[in-house]
């Protein structure tokens, strides 16, 4: 590997954290709520509709962050898809 082509992948991998700095920082928030609520017996109830839920507040926590990272997915999805009809 040439020194050029270090530089190039160096410089790929500070390119990609400066673009991904938050979507980084905000797994690694959830990755540390998660563990800590799931060290104890917390539970949390949920009602929907006529239902009555008892789940583990980790498993809420990571049910919350999955459905936001679909609904930014499709967002983003919807944008592209619009741009490239411009």
């Amino acid at each position: 590997m040439t020194a050029h082509q270090s530089d190039t992948a160096e410089n790929g991998l500070v390119r990609y954290l400066k673009r991904k700095w938050l979507a980084i920082l905000l797994v690694v928030l959830l990755v540390i709520v998660a563990i800590q609520n799931g060290v104890g017996d917390d539970q949390a109830t949920i009602f929907l509709l006529w239902a009555q839920l008892t789940v583990p507040t980790w498993l809420l926590v990571l049910v919350v962050f999955l459905i936001g990272g679909v609904v930014g997915w499709v967002f983003a999805r919807n944008r592209a898809a619009r741009r490239a009809r411009r």
